[in-house]
Protein backbone atom coordinates (compact mmCIF):
# COMPACT_ATOMS: atom_id res chain seq x y z
CA UNK A 1 0.00 0.00 0.00
CA UNK A 2 0.81 3.79 -0.97
CA UNK A 3 1.88 5.86 1.40
CA UNK A 4 0.14 9.43 2.35
CA UNK A 5 3.22 10.95 0.67
CA UNK A 6 3.39 8.83 -2.47
CA UNK A 7 -0.15 9.16 -3.20
CA UNK A 8 -0.08 12.95 -2.63
CA UNK A 9 3.11 13.44 -4.51
CA UNK A 10 1.90 11.07 -7.62
CA UNK A 11 -1.31 13.28 -7.92
CA UNK A 12 0.59 16.65 -8.43
CA UNK A 13 3.02 14.91 -10.42
CA UNK A 14 0.60 13.58 -13.08
CA UNK A 15 -1.44 16.52 -12.76
CA UNK A 16 1.42 18.61 -13.51
CA UNK A 17 2.25 16.00 -16.72
CA UNK A 18 -1.25 16.96 -18.07
CA UNK A 19 -1.65 20.39 -17.72
CA UNK A 20 1.97 21.83 -17.99
CA UNK A 21 0.90 25.02 -17.69
CA UNK A 22 -0.84 25.47 -14.31
CA UNK A 23 -0.08 28.39 -11.81
CA UNK A 24 -1.88 28.04 -8.30
CA UNK A 25 -1.93 29.06 -4.87
CA UNK A 26 -0.72 25.80 -2.12
CA UNK A 27 -5.07 26.48 -1.99
CA UNK A 28 -5.00 25.91 -5.20
CA UNK A 29 -2.41 23.19 -5.60
CA UNK A 30 -4.40 21.27 -2.57
CA UNK A 31 -7.84 21.95 -4.09
CA UNK A 32 -7.08 20.97 -8.01
CA UNK A 33 -3.68 19.32 -8.19
CA UNK A 34 -4.46 16.36 -5.82
CA UNK A 35 -6.90 13.89 -6.23
CA UNK A 36 -9.90 14.28 -4.31
CA UNK A 37 -10.34 14.11 -1.50
CA UNK A 38 -6.92 15.29 -0.27
CA UNK A 39 -5.63 12.92 2.85
CA UNK A 40 -4.22 14.94 4.99
CA UNK A 41 -3.73 18.71 3.63
CA UNK A 42 -0.50 18.62 6.09
CA UNK A 43 1.17 16.07 4.56
CA UNK A 44 0.24 17.83 0.89
CA UNK A 45 2.57 21.13 2.20
CA UNK A 46 5.23 18.75 3.48
CA UNK A 47 4.95 16.92 -0.15
CA UNK A 48 4.42 20.19 -2.35
CA UNK A 49 7.56 22.04 -0.51
CA UNK A 50 9.54 18.95 -1.05
CA UNK A 51 9.03 18.93 -4.63
CA UNK A 52 10.12 22.60 -4.48
CA UNK A 53 13.44 21.60 -2.70
CA UNK A 54 13.70 19.27 -5.24
CA UNK A 55 13.56 21.05 -8.25
CA UNK A 56 10.79 19.94 -9.82
CA UNK A 57 8.49 22.51 -8.80
CA UNK A 58 9.13 26.41 -8.86
CA UNK A 59 8.24 28.65 -6.38
CA UNK A 60 7.49 32.02 -7.12
CA UNK A 61 6.95 34.64 -4.10
CA UNK A 62 3.92 37.74 -5.15
CA UNK A 63 2.84 39.80 -2.41
CA UNK A 64 -0.39 38.32 -1.49
CA UNK A 65 1.09 34.32 -1.72
CA UNK A 66 3.45 32.01 -3.29
CA UNK A 67 2.41 30.94 -7.06
CA UNK A 68 3.38 27.20 -7.45
CA UNK A 69 4.41 25.70 -11.68
CA UNK A 70 6.22 23.03 -13.05
CA UNK A 71 9.48 23.30 -13.82
CA UNK A 72 9.49 22.84 -17.40
CA UNK A 73 13.26 21.97 -17.14
CA UNK A 74 12.66 18.88 -15.55
CA UNK A 75 9.58 17.66 -16.97
CA UNK A 76 11.52 14.41 -18.65
CA UNK A 77 13.19 13.33 -15.39
CA UNK A 78 9.21 13.69 -14.17
CA UNK A 79 7.96 11.40 -16.41
CA UNK A 80 10.56 9.17 -16.09
CA UNK A 81 10.00 9.34 -12.66
CA UNK A 82 6.75 8.58 -12.44
CA UNK A 83 7.02 5.88 -14.48
CA UNK A 84 9.89 4.18 -12.56
CA UNK A 85 7.85 4.37 -9.32
CA UNK A 86 4.96 3.08 -11.04
CA UNK A 87 6.38 0.05 -12.00
CA UNK A 88 8.03 -0.69 -8.76
CA UNK A 89 4.80 -0.65 -7.12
Amino acid sequence: MESQDAIIRHSILDYLLRHPGAKDTREGVINWWIAKPCPDERVAIGVLDALVARGWILKRETSSQPIYSVNHAQLNEIREFLIRDKQAT
